[in-house]
């Protein structure tokens, strides 16, 4: 695999233990997805997955962030951010059941793990452990689902500093004007608002 450092692996497998599942194993629990994958590295803008084309390969993400977006009639809408440590996989691409409607992106310069989903299913039958932590990684995908329909029923304002305290701040910087009012729904004139109110009241 082309080229990371055995510390970045390392931080990798402990994210992966510690945060994308309900269920902690040992970090050497995924060693075997390292030992296959292949880097992968994406530059702004690129895009990962695009709409209507099967993506069944799964993708770690190493450091960077990628943003997840859908067409609503005539305007792109960001769904949601996937940071380092996310397994990223399209479950009906992953089981051959459909193609997806949304696209993964690369916000900023990013790295990821391209791992065969033919290996995923392999390790997931021979090993229970890996097979447990999957589905302790799809409880934990339906827990962040409603967390994110609770998110939108918020405010904007509200929104946007959740939005801030999630995503890394060295990330979060980079991240467009455009890029963050589709995410919140919003323009970027009434992003800009936003913005100048929370700095005027102390909350940024």
């Amino acid at each position: 695999m082309d080229r990371l450092t055995e510390a970045e692996i390392a931080e990798a497998k402990r994210r992966l233990a510690e945060t994308e599942s309900l269920y902690h194993p040992d970090p050497s629990l995924f060693d075997p997805l390292f030992e296959t994958g292949e880097l992968r590295r994406f530059s702004r803008q690129e895009v990962i997955m695009t709409p209507g084309t099967m993506l069944r390969d799964v993708y770690i993400i190493i450091d960077g962030l990628v943003g997840a977006t859908y067409i609503s009639g005539s305007k792109i809408r960001m769904h949601g951010f996937a940071m380092p440590g996310t397994m990223l996989i399209h479950g009906g691409s992953f089981f051959r059941t459909s193609e997806p409607m949304m696209q993964w992106e690369a916000l900023v310069p990013t790295r990821a793990v391209r791992v065969p989903d033919s290996f995923i299913r392999s390790y997931m039958e021979s090993s229970h452990e890996f097979a447990i932590w999957m589905f302790g990684m799809s409880e934990n995908n339906m827990m962040l689902a409603e967390e994110r329909a609770m998110i939108l029923a918020d405010s904007a304002e509200k929104q946007y500093l959740k939005l801030a305290r999630i995503v890394p701040r060295e990330i979060f910087m980079q991240l467009s004007s455009r890029l963050i009012a589709r995410y919140l729904g919003i323009t970027e004139q009434s992003l800009s608002r936003i913005r100048r109110t929370l700095l005027e009241t102390g909350q940024l």
